[in-house]
């Protein structure tokens, strides 16, 4: 099997790949070549991307149909909760049953297996069903972690609000999270807007066409937020908090102080520790 892909779409098949246990090892003119019992990928840098073996369909055959709907469904979900910089993003979609495989034929997925551009461009379709977002900056962010101290508490009044808004667009038959620290608190923010539905709360949660579609809005929001900031403020903002957020959560600080680092920053990371020997 040959596929062509662009630079994030195989960055995204890489992260995919990692997560299924393949082994990489380094290949001429490639990005990588990965193995794994009967699978091999090559990835070559002119964007052709091999894939050989006996267990290939396995891991690129056709995709499995998606999951059928009993009834429409309110799927939640967040981004940018682990990325230094830029905002908090949440998004709700209603999804109907008999919807599920026009998702599916829209690329719909969790957006961790999807490139940048995918999400952004599935984003567009996604809009077009009932959904809701939040959105907080880094400055409301940080306002919200210095009142509660805990990311996952605001992070349910967030989801709640964001539910309550997508039903009063479409009704739903019950609710689908992503597993989710202190449910209780989830569960009393939907009572608090109103939301009397069943809701259900497990890992994996994106394999829901409802939920998928809201990692893939919630994504979007994200990247155009980080995106939205580092032009306001003149700077590249990377993804992540590793190595090269550091490098720039530095040069920020050293150029505006702590509060230009506030300004487009999740402050409370260890990042900020890193970077001006405070923590806050």
């Amino acid at each position: 099997m040959t596929l062509t892909l662009t630079p994030e779409e195989i960055q995204a098949l890489k992260a995919r790949l990692e997560q299924r246990g393949f082994e990489f090892r380094q290949l001429q003119h490639a990005h990588f070549q990965a193995r794994a019992p009967g699978c091999v990928v090559s990835a070559y840098k002119s964007g052709k991307v091999v894939v050989q073996g006996a267990a290939a369909a396995e891991h690129f055959g056709e995709a499995p149909p998606a999951p059928k709907l009993k009834g429409p469904v309110c799927g939640s979900d967040e981004s940018g909760k682990g990325d230094y910089f830029g905002p908090l993003a949440v998004a709700a979609v209603v999804v109907k049953p008999g919807q599920e495989q026009e998702l599916r034929a829209l690329g719909v997925r969790d957006s961790k297996e999807m490139s940048d551009g995918s999400i952004l461009r599935a984003a567009i379709a996604v809009r077009r069903f009932p959904h809701a977002v939040r959105v907080l900056s880094p400055e409301e962010y940080n306002a919200r972690h210095d009142a509660e101290k805990n990311v996952a508490l605001f992070l349910a009044t967030l989801h709640a609000e964001a539910i309550a808004k997508a039903l009063r667009e479409a009704p739903a038959a019950r609710v689908v999270i992503d597993q989710f620290t202190f449910a209780e608190r989830l569960e009393e923010s939907l009572r608090r807007e109103g939301v009397k539905l069943p809701v259900e709360i497990r890992p994996r949660a994106e394999d829901n066409p409802a939920v998928a579609a809201a990692s893939v809005l919630a994504r979007a929001e994200f990247l155009l937020g980080l995106k939205d900031l580092g032009n306001e403020h003149g700077i590249e903002l990377p993804k992540g908090a590793g190595p090269p957020v550091e490098a720039v959560a530095r040069r920020i600080f050293s150029e505006g102080g702590m509060g230009a680092l506030k300004a487009v920053s999740k402050i409370h990371f260890k990042t900020t520790l890193k970077v001006t020997r405070k923590l806050f």
